[in-house]
């Protein structure tokens, strides 16, 4: 099950309508006894011929509001992470629970406050000077001793990067089983990207070598357990993934438009 607690930026909701996230679909309006500004409200979402199902909860606290989705093979859908998925989707079900005349007023106004903090919320920047630690053979070398014993065959390279901007996703890194070659997409060496996540990229890429896709009931499995559960020992991964939540739409654009907006 993944879920989303507190990241709904502005930008990412200007990406909302470039995003297929299938079908959106509410269920009935559930208020929750005792607590008047209280909801939890299911919603099913139709991609691809399939039905994904989730639901969001608004009560007073921190955080105000928590969308899950039940069905972890939906992110299988995208090429996007599933930190930035959730945000897409954040926005549309909370952008839909608004417009519900029905919904009580106690209900929408904490999720507008929820909305207006993490629009006004700034993420801090960390900033990486330029050298060798880029370097993607030391990278994978080092990745390789450290969380493999050296079992990882593989090769590793840039990929090419298309000088236009990207519409409606952004594919971090790719493993070709039958080359055994992993390709990092260029736009990761950009001076604001920390070290961190191209280095998770790497080593996701890794892990599909160690851990292996695998038939389930007709489905291909990617990211099973096993996966998941490697991937999550990089010692940096929440720090990763957590700018990954907030930053991946300005990898959506080419280097030189970056480039521009640190300029400007």
């Amino acid at each position: 099950m993944a879920c989303l607690m507190n990241s709904l930026k502005a930008p990412v909701q200007a990406l909302v309508k470039t995003l297929n996230l299938g079908t959106l679909s509410l269920g009935k309006c559930r208020m929750d006894a005792g607590e008047p500004a209280a909801l939890t409200r299911m919603f099913t979402l139709k991609k691809n011929g399939m039905d994904f199902v989730g639901q969001v909860r608004v009560r007073p606290g921190d955080p105000a509001v928590r969308i899950e989705v039940f069905n972890e093979n939906y992110f299988d859908e995208f090429d996007q992470p599933e930190s930035a998925v959730l945000d897409n989707l954040a926005g549309k079900v909370l952008g839909r629970l608004l417009k519900d005349k029905e919904l009580p007023e106690a209900v929408k106004s904490p999720i507008r406050e929820y909305i207006e903090e993490q629009e006004s919320s700034g993420e801090k920047e960390e900033v990486i000077e330029p050298g060798n630690e880029r370097d993607l053979d030391k990278i994978f070398e080092r990745l390789n001793q450290e969380y493999f014993s050296d079992r990882i065959k593989a090769k590793v390279m840039w990929g090419r990067d298309v000088k236009s901007r990207n519409k409606s996703g952004f594919r971090y890194g790719s493993y070709d089983e039958g080359k055994k070659l992993i390709r990092i997409h260029p736009r990761l060496k950009q001076d604001f990207v920390p070290l961190c996540v191209l280095e998770l990229t790497v080593y996701h890429e890794m892990c599909h070598q160690f851990a292996p896709s695998y038939k389930r009931n007709g489905t291909w499995q990617s990211h099973h357990p096993e996966f998941k559960k490697k991937e999550r020992e990089y010692k940096d991964f929440k720090d990763a993934r957590n700018w990954e939540k907030h930053n991946w739409h300005r990898l959506l654009l080419p280097a030189e438009e970056n480039a521009e907006l640190v300029i400007a």
